[in-house]
């Protein structure tokens, strides 16, 4: 899975087109670049939501993502369109007026389309549910979200011209979302995965008991410094998985970390200990708050980015020197190169825009030197 273009009418974007390929091929690394307002969180939020539309039982509960206390970006969006390349097919993502899809001729095409009931429903959905100081929403039981939303599922369609063209492909994702899988499976499946810029934090979480890394099938899906917490991910792999928990933490050691390696886990405590160059030791949430952010992309990137991903990093900057900066476009690079994966990263940082061929780079503003 490729992204090739996002077609948008939101915010600062007025029928503009977002291009992430190469005289039409898709590209694998790939930067946004512009000043605070130009609209690279925009870019990438779309993509995010967008790619909700593949779960083929879509709920609000699906759409509506409370990572921050804003409005649901599809309730003012007028427009939008992504297409994705999938196995030489391409699959737009449609929401808005059906008589602006954009249609390609160079390949068979099919599309999902909601129409702009969606912005109603999350608008009143979005006016009912309280929301906590935390940006997460308060659960509603199903009757109560029922009777709010009047009816459960948004109704969800494929041209029934093309329905063959993703059928099989389609059916594939339907009998995987919400289900643990053979890891094997998984490697074959797409998936969208987002690192937020401003959630990531190594938290200092106690456990009373070894909680399971319950990993699930989801076509889309973000960081969040709870739900994907490292600490946890350590002991859990420690416990369970000792012979992966000494090949992720070699990695780690040798490729990601200056001056410190991880040396163990204190399970009385269920804590990872980092050792310094000069022996003095700590607990893993006392990083620097650049070593964490450069930790959690890194690490999850290694777990996660494969073959038919697409992985996107808002503000990868945020937090790291520019050695580190170049650190973690050293590590992207390393994998991509194992693993093909699509990456797209936003920036305002010039080390940053450097680590990328002139052609990789989407300007969303000209920036004077």
């Amino acid at each position: 899975m490729k992204l090739l273009r996002l077609y948008l009418n939101t915010g600062v974007f007025q029928n503009r087109v977002i291009d992430f390929t190469d005289n039409g091929k898709p590209q694998d690394l790939i930067c946004l670049s512009g000043v605070n307002g130009s609209g690279k969180t925009t870019i990438l939020d779309l993509i995010l939501n967008l790619g909700w539309l593949l779960n083929p039982e879509l709920s609000l509960r699906d759409v509506i993502l409370y990572n921050e206390l804003k409005p649901n970006i599809f309730t003012y969006t007028e427009f939008a369109q992504l297409d994705l390349l999938i196995d030489g097919k391409l699959l737009s993502l449609v929401v808005g007026d059906e008589d602006k899809i954009q249609r390609n001729p160079s390949y068979p095409q099919a599309f999902f389309i909601i129409g702009d009931k969606i912005k109603f429903l999350i608008k009143r959905f979005e006016d009912v549910v309280v929301k906590r100081p935390d940006g997460e929403s308060v659960e509603l039981d199903e009757e109560v979200r029922y009777n709010l939303l009047g009816e459960k599922k948004l109704n969800q369609e494929i041209s029934k011209k093309n329905e063959e063209v993703f059928s099989d492909f389609l059916n594939s994702i339907k009998g995987s979302i919400n289900e643990s899988l053979n890891p094997q499976i998984f490697r074959t499946l797409p998936f969208v995965y987002l690192f937020p810029a401003h959630d990531r934090k190594i938290l200092d979480i106690r456990y009373s008991f070894i909680p399971k890394d319950d990993t699930k099938y989801r076509v889309v899906d973000s960081y969040h410094s709870k739900r994907h917490d490292l600490k946890k991910l350590f002991v859990y792999y420690d416990y369970a998985y000792p012979t992966e928990f000494e090949t992720l933490k070699n990695w780690v050691n040798r490729y990601v970390l200056e001056g410190k390696c991880i040396k163990k886990i204190h399970r009385p405590e269920f804590n990872v200990i980092i050792e310094t160059k000069d022996g003095h030791e700590h607990s893993f949430e006392l990083l620097s708050s650049g070593e964490e952010s450069l930790l959690i992309i890194a690490i999850q990137l290694y777990l996660k980015a494969l073959n038919h991903s697409i992985i996107l990093i808002d503000e990868i900057d945020q937090s790291l020197h520019p050695e580190y900066q170049e650190k973690v476009m050293k590590i992207i690079k390393q994998l991509q190169q194992e693993r093909k994966f699509q990456v797209v990263v936003s920036s305002h940082s010039r080390f940053i825009w450097n680590a990328f061929e002139e052609k990789s780079r989407i300007r969303l503003t000209e920036v004077v030197r």
